[in-house]
């Protein structure tokens, strides 16, 4: 699922499971996974200074078109996770987004995930280009981690 060479960036950040997030066995529920990508996405191109509610008023969207996940080992309920996004590939028309989502310190993880999105110009519905003003922050983000 991930490529066999260097991520140009990565972001980490841990996240804890809650309750409502799992099922009657104490286990994170599936589908909770795909908002644990969302939640580590969002605050990574907050923390490269492109928040999404930016992006929304300059006339962008980035919608999913694509989601892979590998589920390896359980998550329980209210245990830390170290989350970690890797982006391999320079944004063009879609960002291919890689997760690795583990108890915190474990060394094996319980969840893999590739998640593509397509830069969509709000007000055509249309695909676009990776705007600029968006390659430049993770070019910034890439040289400052």
């Amino acid at each position: 699922m991930f490529p066999d060479r260097s991520p140009i960036l990565t972001y980490s950040m841990t996240l804890r499971s809650r309750y409502s997030e799992t099922d009657k066995m104490g286990v994170v529920y599936h589908s909770r996974y795909l908002e644990y990508f969302e939640v580590i996405r969002t605050e990574f191109i907050r923390a490269a200074g492109l928040p999404y509610a930016g992006m929304e008023q300059d006339g962008v969207m980035l919608p999913v078109a694509r989601v892979d996940i590998r589920f390896k080992r359980p998550i329980r309920y209210d245990e830390l996770m170290d989350g970690q996004l890797l982006i391999y590939d320079e944004p063009t028309v879609k960002l291919v987004t890689y997760y690795d989502i583990r108890p915190a310190g474990a060394p094996h993880p319980s969840v893999l995930g590739k998640v593509e999105l397509v830069f969509v110009d709000m007000a055509t519905r249309r695909p676009i280009r990776v705007p600029e003003s968006f390659l430049k922050k993770i070019h910034d983000y890439a040289t400052m981690a």
